[in-house]
């Protein structure tokens, strides 16, 4: 299976030839099957009907034969003439003759008075003596007045005997007999026109000894098998090839057995297989010539594919396949060319975008400034700053210092009670700036304020209500509560929603559309709301994020996502 699976030429060979095979051979097969089975269906038919023909023929002989010995029997000057009567000679014969005119063509007829043949229908001499032991006229004395058939063996052999019918028509004095002899030849005569020169017949006694050969059952072969079964007590036609048909003749224990020879010779057999051979060669040439062109055909494109995926492989992005066909192997090969075209175009994309990336690195390297010496500076501007009286930059330093350590850190969780003292911080920043004119309420309860939140999500939110809404106001207050609602559906967490409001100027529709809009660049130029929303979004799914309200007097932006107390990422920075 190896040779032919290491080779697309020879696997495709082999299917082609198997499948053909396949069909020509079972075709070959069923077709000589179906042919035979239907020509021994009709032949069958036809012997059937010559048959019954040949059947007619035999049934109207010893139908005739009846009523000539009925007609006998029933003649008083017959029986007189046996009975010592003393009746004419001439009226015996008269009687007599009239009773057997239809079958005097095929048969003699005798009258015997206990072993002596008194009259005859003999044309010249007279019957032989008959001895009173002798075995049909003992079974006729046994059946009375029934009619029995046996055969002369006086004249017995191999090809035949003379048929005789005898019964016994008086038993006053010495018994009288009727006897009726039908001679091969006579038999012969009146049934070989009703068999084929192909065909054969034979009539038997019930051990399958003949009285009459006729047509093919001359040669006494298939008699004689037929005899052999029958004393072995096997099937009747074991080792015969011809077909044979057996009928019982009434209840007279005789047989007529037809032969026909076979509807299908096995000459003719053995021709249709050769037929069949001789496809089976022709299709495995075809094949051979089929498969050759149709793998040339085939494999060559998929030879000028493959070499240029080798060549792909070692990192020639410019290889192309130059193929004029317009059937799938040249898909194949625009897709290819089309395939290394967007690679090519990926790779210098993607060299360029990692150049940028270390670019931003250096730079990012460049600019960044150690987070504990700008917390120690901080730190030292709000001790100089308490120093000399001057409260605000202390809590500029100190909330700037928080904060900063908030957004440098690597944990992106924290508790919603965090993110608070962040705006926390935030705020008193803001204060100093907008010189006091606003309030930050927190309404959160302890339960809540444990939950985890993506840092830095309520810091911009705020920043939005300062300097957008509270803007002018010299009474401004912003306040922050959280709420926790169930799940809508089994198999959801709750939903954490915290609320930034304010009592400024409020928020147009258009932007209220723009916060829930899923168009990412919606908000752009609103880089705080938008970061808050997308963060969000990331992390939790398109059903969570950021919504906008309109109040009387202010805005209200709602936060929206699940409730839980576990960080998702790394535990909690640790305060230094």
């Amino acid at each position: 299976m190896g040779y032919i699976r290491h080779s697309f030429k020879r696997k495709l060979f082999f299917t082609v030839l198997t499948v053909t095979l396949l069909l020509v051979v079972s075709g070959g097969f069923l077709t000589l099957q179906g042919f035979k089975t239907r020509i021994e269906s009709d032949h069958e038919e036809e012997d059937l009907v010559r048959e019954r023909l040949i059947g007619k023929k035999i049934e109207e002989i010893f139908s005739l034969t009846e009523r000539a010995l009925d007609k006998i029997s029933a003649s008083n000057v017959i029986k007189g003439a046996m009975e010592a009567d003393p009746a004419s000679a001439l009226a015996v014969y008269s009687e007599l003759y009239k009773a057997t005119t239809e079958i005097r063509r095929f048969s003699v007829v005798d009258l015997y008075v206990g072993e002596t043949s008194r009259f005859s229908t003999r044309a010249r001499g007279s019957s032989e003596p008959l001895p009173s032991e002798y075995g049909v006229l003992l079974k006729a004395d046994r059946e009375g007045g029934r009619t029995v058939y046996d055969m002369d063996p006086s004249d017995a052999s191999a090809t035949g005997s003379t048929l005789i019918i005898v019964r016994k028509v008086s038993d006053i004095g010495e018994n009288g007999y009727a006897v009726v002899r039908i001679d091969r030849e006579q038999l012969t005569d009146e049934l070989g026109g009703s068999i084929n020169a192909r065909d054969g017949f034979v009539l038997a006694n019930k051990f399958f000894r003949p009285f009459c050969l006729i047509g093919t059952a001359v040669n006494s072969d298939t008699i004689n098998k037929l005899r052999k079964n029958f004393l072995q007590n096997v099937i009747y036609n074991r080792d015969i090839r011809e077909n044979v048909y057996i009928s019982e003749i009434g209840d007279s224990g005789l047989v007529y057995i037809y032969i026909t020879p076979p509807a299908f010779e096995e000459s003719a057999l053995r021709s249709g297989y050769q037929v069949v051979l001789l496809m089976v060669v022709i299709s495995i040439i075809l094949c051979l010539f089929v498969a050759s062109r149709m793998s040339t055909s085939i494999a060559k494109p998929i030879g000028t594919l493959t070499a240029a995926m080798k060549q792909f492989r070692r990192g020639d992005f410019d290889t192309k396949v130059e193929l004029t066909r317009e059937d799938e192997f040249g898909q194949l090969a625009f897709g290819f060319n089309k395939m290394t075209s967007r690679l090519k175009d990926t790779m210098q994309e993607r060299v360029e975008a990692e150049r940028k990336v270390n670019e931003a690195r250096i730079e990012l390297m460049q600019a960044q400034l150690n987070p504990h010496f700008l917390y120690n500076t901080l730190d030292t501007i709000k001790w100089v700053a308490k120093a000399n009286h001057v409260p605000e930059v202390a809590t500029l330093s100190s909330s700037l210092a928080a904060i900063l350590r908030t957004g440098i850190s690597e944990n992106q969780f924290c508790k919603l009670q965090k993110e608070l003292d962040l705006v926390h911080n935030y705020c008193d920043i803001q204060k100093i700036r907008f010189d006091d004119s606003f309030d930050l309420i927190v309404d959160v309860r302890e339960e809540l304020a444990e939950a985890y939140v993506p840092k830095l999500v309520l810091q911009p939110l705020v920043e939005n209500a300062i300097i957008h809404g509270l803007e002018g106001r010299r009474d401004g207050r912003i306040k922050i509560t959280a709420h926790k609602y169930e799940a809508e559906s089994e198999g959801k967490p709750s939903v954490l929603e915290i609320t930034v409001s304010d009592n400024g100027k409020g928020m147009s529709d258009e932007m209220i559309a723009l916060i829930e809009s899923d168009d990412p660049n919606a908000l752009e130029g609103h880089l705080g709301i938008k970061n808050v929303n997308t963060i969000i979004r990331l992390y939790y799914g398109k059903e969570y994020g950021v919504r906008a309200d309109k109040l009387e007097s202010g805005a209200k932006v709602r936060v929206s996502l699940p409730f839980s107390l576990d960080a998702p990422g790394k535990e909690e920075e640790k305060p230094s």
